[in-house]
């Protein structure tokens, strides 16, 4: 069972290592039934999440395969690293951050599913 505070939420990635997302803003939706799911800005993503003791880690994700812009590429990897491993996480109204010092992220609370 996915842990409340995340389970059926979803969010914009509004900054990654303190620098703002450029568009298409990557996105990432959390299932009640503990997959997550959403786009890196360029290319989907899928995986399952598992959320304990204040960690949030994705687990077997995967993506397509599309190229893009340098830069929106470097975005999708700062992205991708930070998903890679366990992190922490807090819920605070409508942010979530994610991780500390230059892995960290701030994603706003979105209505629906990613685009």
């Amino acid at each position: 069972m996915a842990d409340s505070a995340i389970a059926g939420t979803s969010w914009v990635v509004q900054e990654l290592g303190g620098a703002v997302t450029a568009d298409p803003r990557p996105q990432l939706a959390f299932g009640e039934d503990g997959r997550v799911t959403g786009t890196t800005g360029v290319n989907r993503v899928m995986g399952r999440y598992k959320v304990a003791d204040g960690t949030l880690a994705v687990l077997d994700a995967a993506t397509t395969r599309m190229a893009g812009p340098p830069g929106a590429m470097e975005q999708e990897q700062r992205l991708l690293a930070l998903l890679d491993a366990p992190r922490a996480f807090v819920v605070d109204g409508d942010r979530l951050e994610l991780g500390d010092g230059e892995t960290a992220a701030l994603l706003v609370r979105r209505d629906g599913p990613p685009d």
